[in-house]
């Protein structure tokens, strides 16, 4: 490893180099993710022009029911706009790392196979990452002490809009949202600077960072019993399968994507021992947001997956494994991870990742084992079969179709449709139902108009009176086997 220079810059200079040219690359090789083609999909008034993506009947779309959602204004733009929105984003965020705090911090979160798989799908995490940044910056009021309410109302905007991109909350709740984690935030900062009995422990880091953890949790909950949203409201529906959920989510989230993924655990130990001596009042709010913002994604993954698994009569666990790059999420902390390990060694000598010390060579082992997966991620990235469908189903002006798959990620799979077809112009309707579903019958009767069916690789039989019109075969990420296109006789 010394012949490698690990403790050079130079040679994280070349990780580095190597990870902006991934991501690069993913942008090419990669096709927008499901929920992206979903999001573009996504009309001016919110709704999901061929139904909602959770329709109240099991394995059948309804497209007088499109639902109400919010995306973020860029998934108006074209597949190259989105792309190119998050790649330079991404590249904005690896200059102030590379500014703030280092060469290694900018290499290993260009290397993060999470945000490869994030930028070349058009995922909203880059987004997430600055949001949570901002937010923790102006909450902590580490950049400048001046003009504190201001900073709080402003990071709380921030803070919300990471609820707005993933569809939480419109512009008023953002708004609403800003002024009460604002005065929280505010309050929370007075409160550590009076000499009131019982306030003391605000200023130590490991109390705050429990008691937030805590306090999240049971917030959750609360939210999951009074049945807030609908993925949530699982949470009180089937509370021994989400309990079950939670301990894989606390696996994926935690232990996959944050100590291993963003190559946290060699720190992490000394982080902590450092936390429970330290006696700081920036540092508590820094670790208090971190642990809050943690626990509430590791608690929503798993409702999510508890959620979608009932919704889709899919196998438990087996969804974990389909769903398990949700853990993703959490690639939003890695910047302030490393703004608070930066803060830490401002009072104690402690190995990070800028400064790893006797922690190099754990830290290079752990990148080592994280650049397949970033090869992976860029050089495979994600692969569609519906584009070519699309193109050979040769639909016209006000046309129809039928997709039928299975319905795991049904839904999601049918607006793969909608941009290759330009849906949207030519004014075509997509309709999905399940392998499970009396599918043929409807064809007869309340899809009639339906003269072409699209049908996935897992079903193997020809409806009578359909002739082939095209087929082709799908890649082994994508269930393998042969796709085709069918016309009436």
């Amino acid at each position: 490893m010394e012949r490698l220079g690990i403790e050079d810059d130079r040679f994280w200079q070349k990780l580095l180099i190597l990870g902006i040219l991934l991501n690069i690359l993913a942008c090419f090789t990669s096709d927008l993710g499901l929920d992206t083609h979903v999001k573009m999909a996504v009309d001016e008034d919110g709704a999901l022009p061929w139904g909602d993506l959770r329709p109240e009947i099991a394995g059948q779309s309804d497209a007088s029911d499109g639902g109400e959602r919010v995306v973020l204004p860029l998934y108006d733009l074209s597949e190259t706009g989105i792309k190119a929105f998050a790649l330079f984003t991404f590249f904005g965020l690896l200059a102030c790392l590379y500014r703030w705090s280092g060469v290694r911090s900018a290499a290993v979160f260009s290397l993060s196979p999470a945000m490869i798989f994030s930028v070349g799908r058009g995922y909203e995490e880059v987004y997430l990452a600055v949001f949570s940044a901002l937010a923790l910056l102006l909450f902590s009021g580490v950049l400048s002490n001046k003009n504190r309410p201001l900073q709080c109302f402003s990071g709380g905007v921030f803070f919300m809009s990471m609820a707005y991109s993933k569809g939480f909350a419109d512009a008023q709740g953002v708004l609403l949202g800003a002024l009460v984690t604002g005065a929280i935030a505010l309050l929370w900062q007075r409160l550590q600077g009076s000499t009131l009995n019982g306030t003391a422990w605000m200023s130590r880091p490991h109390m705050v960072g429990i008691g937030v953890g805590l306090a999240v949790a049971l917030l959750m909950v609360a939210f999951g019993l009074l049945e807030v949203n609908a993925t949530l409201a699982i949470i009180g529906q089937q509370p021994l399968r989400y309990a079950s959920a939670v301990a894989f989510s606390i696996f994926d989230v935690v232990v996959l994507f944050t100590l291993f993924g963003m190559v946290l655990w060699p720190f992490a130990g000394s982080i902590w021992r450092t936390l429970k001596r330290v006696e700081e009042p920036t540092l508590a709010m820094m670790t208090g947001y971190i642990s809050g913002i943690l626990v509430a994604i590791v608690f929503y993954v798993a409702a999510l997956w508890t959620y979608e698994a009932s919704i889709w009569g899919a196998e438990w666990p087996g969804v974990v494994w389909t769903m398990g790059n949700n853990g993703r999420y959490i690639t939003m902390l890695f910047v302030p991870a490393v703004l608070m390990m930066h803060y830490v060694r401002k009072h104690e000598d402690v190995p990070t990742i800028d400064a790893p010390q006797s922690k190099t060579k754990a830290m290079f082992v752990t990148v080592l084992l994280l650049i397949p997966l970033s090869l992976m991620a860029s050089l495979h990235g994600q692969t569609m079969w519906t584009d070519e469908a699309a193109i050979g189903m040769e639909l016209g002006q006000d046309e129809q179709f039928l997709l039928v798959s299975e319905d795991t990620l049904g839904m999601h799979w049918l607006y793969t449709f909608y941009a290759p077809l330009d849906a949207g112009e030519n004014n075509i309707t997509g309709h999905w139902r399940s392998t499970n579903t009396a599918w043929e019958k409807d064809l007869n009767s309340t899809l009639s108009n339906v003269d072409t069916i699209v049908l996935s690789p897992e079903i193997t039989f020809t409806p009578s009176g359909w002739d082939l019109k095209t087929s082709g075969e799908s890649d082994f990420l994508n269930g393998k086997g042969e796709w085709r296109v069918l016309t009436r006789s």
